[in-house]
């Protein structure tokens, strides 16, 4: 198999799943599992929760700022030496980290080890990866590779519980290594052309040239502020959609199945992709998926009864996972694929950013308030407020796949996207 550019046919499908398997793979060894794993590792260690919390903080950390360098190498080079790392480095550490008795050591090793997988095999590695092999199809590949990629908390969740049942956590840990192993190296083995973008000699500008390319691309920037802005909306989402369901009167089973469907209704926001982008195209469909996570949001207010509460969470999961596969196929429409991963990682980073500050500014505004109602409303407006600025957004034409216009030419809106429904 490989990710040649420019493949032909359907045979961008098979290259696309083995880019499918990759993030199954880094998302679930380096982000799901730890929640499974954390209670067994405090209960049978005694580490406090707030260690073992910011354990997991430093895996973002680490992975967010690591993706920046992660992108460009992939952008230089191609993906055969960053799937080399995190299959080697990546996994050793996190493998390393099971042998560990104390905290610090099993710390550092655990986090370096998730965080360098994330960084090397997040989507802002897989999806650019994906446009390259996709042949002309470029939102149908990250469509597929979306798709594929939201099964990572379905199999990785319970797999990584029934590992811990059986065997316990450390040994759960070297498994989950293993299989980054496996997934990563075979697959670095078979990019015999790195994905690689065609022309990636031709725009060999340092990170530091391409990121102010980019931003002088006036889409770009509404593009970035509006990331930040839905960054934090979506983790207040996360981390309050259970609190609030309770609150509004759920007993906590119910709260908790009817916020994991959440997770599973992100299919929802991606099979249906292909020609929802082929009608609106890409800026459009993003100005939808903010409205209609907005309008889940609101919903969370009459969460108390059953059936508002799982339309919240068709809802709301539907535009989580329109956004996420968005965030490739925009950023290709704004600035090409030759610093595509680079340039994605500098999104996801500031989403991330986002992220970190909107359960902070929940938790604050909770606390002064007594009632979550605030929150839900300023949730929901922050999603129509990133809306509103994609909504005038513009996106500025492209001579080739991999250069910006001059500042000097016209903006246009973006053509819609074309290509045949996954099928």
């Amino acid at each position: 198999m490989t990710t040649r550019a420019g493949q032909t046919g359907r045979g961008w499908r098979v290259a696309v799943s083995g880019l499918g398997l990759v993030t199954i793979a880094a998302y679930g060894v380096a982000y799901y599992s730890y929640g499974v794993l954390i209670d067994p590792i405090r209960t049978h260690t005694g580490w406090s929760s707030p260690a073992l919390g910011a354990i997991f903080s430093g895996v973002l950390v680490i992975g967010g700022a690591g993706g920046l360098a992660g992108g460009r190498l992939v952008d230089r080079v191609g993906t055969r030496p960053a799937f080399l790392l995190a299959g080697t480095v990546g996994a050793g550490a996190v493998a390393a980290s099971s042998y560990q008795h104390g905290l610090l050591g099993f710390g550092v090793l655990y986090a370096v080890g998730c965080g360098v997988i994330a960084a090397l095999g997040f989507y802002h590695v897989t999806q650019p990866a994906a446009i390259r092999a996709s042949g002309g199809a470029p939102d149908r590949a990250v469509v597929w590779l979306t798709i594929l990629g939201a099964f990572a908390s379905p199999i990785f969740l319970p797999l990584t519980a029934a590992l811990v049942t059986a065997i316990g956590w450390r040994d759960t840990i070297r498994v989950l290594a293993a299989i980054a192993a496996a997934v990563f190296l075979p697959m670095a083995v078979a990019e015999r052309t790195g994905a690689r973008p065609a022309h990636a000699s031709q725009h060999a500008d340092g990170a530091a040239g391409a990121l102010r390319g980019a931003w002088r691309v006036p889409g770009f920037r509404r593009w970035v502020l509006a990331s930040l802005i839905s960054g934090a909306a979506v983790d207040v989402i996360l981390v309050y959609q259970v609190p609030v369901m309770i609150a509004a009167g759920l007993p906590i089973g119910a709260a908790a199945s009817i916020g994991g469907l959440r997770g599973f209704a992100q299919l929802g926001g991606r099979v249906p992709l292909s020609p929802v982008l082929r009608r609106l195209g890409a800026r459009q469909t993003i100005v939808v998926s903010l409205a209609v996570g907005a309008v889940g949001v609101l919903l969370l207010l009459a969460s108390g009864h059953v059936v508002p509460a799982i339309v919240y969470s068709i809802l709301a999961g539907a535009s989580i996972g329109a956004m996420y596969t968005l965030q490739g196929i925009y950023t290709n429409d704004l600035v090409g694929d030759a610093n595509l991963s680079l340039l994605m990682g500098a999104q996801a980073a500031v989403f991330a950013v986002g992220g970190a500050a909107g359960p902070v500014v929940a938790g604050v505004l909770f606390a002064a308030t007594n009632s979550y109602v605030p929150v839900v409303l300023l949730t929901a407006a922050g999603l129509l407020v990133a809306a509103a600025i994609m909504s005038t957004s513009a996106l500025r034409p492209r001579r080739s796949s991999g250069s910006l216009v001059s500042p000097a030419e016209p903006v246009a809106e973006p053509a819609p996207a074309v290509g045949e429904p996954l099928g």
